[in-house]
């Protein structure tokens, strides 16, 4: 589990189906990115990062 992306997500008080809408993709895939069962793509990295004002580092990281 991606801890640090849910917490992002949660800091801007995002659902994951608002967070997949921003960004362009179903919720299904956002719960798979957020699970660690899907990488997505670099573009899609981007896009997180720049919503959620974190690096995508951050974002990768599996531990608070």
């Amino acid at each position: 589990m991606r801890i640090n992306l849910t917490n992002a997500r949660k800091e801007k008080d995002l659902t994951q189906r608002d967070l997949a809408a921003i960004i362009g993709i179903t919720e299904q895939h956002y719960q798979r990115l957020e699970a660690g069962t899907s990488n997505g793509s670099t573009r899609l990295w981007e896009k997180l990062a720049q919503v959620l004002d974190k690096s995508i580092d951050y974002l990768l990281s599996q531990a608070a």
